[in-house]
C-alpha cells in the first residue's frame, strides 16, 4: 500500500517497511498537520523467488 499527497511530495508505503496501519496512521496525521489531500495506491504482493 501507497498513499501520497497529491498536493506535495509526501508519501508514506509499505515498501519502506511500514506496516499498513502505519501508513494509514501516517496519511491522517499529514492531512490534519497540512490539510492536502491524500490519496492511495495498492501495491501488487512482492515477488517471491524459489530456489
Amino acid at each position: 500500500m501507497c498513499k501520497y499527497c497529491l498536493e506535495c511530495d509526501w508519501q508514506a508505503s509499505t515498501s519502506n517497511g511500514y506496516t499498513e496501519e502505519e501508513v494509514s496512521k501516517k496519511a491522517i496525521e499529514h492531512f490534519v498537520e497540512t490539510g492536502h489531500t491524500v490519496d492511495s495506491l495498492h501495491l501488487p504482493p512482492p515477488a517471491v523467488i524459489k530456489n
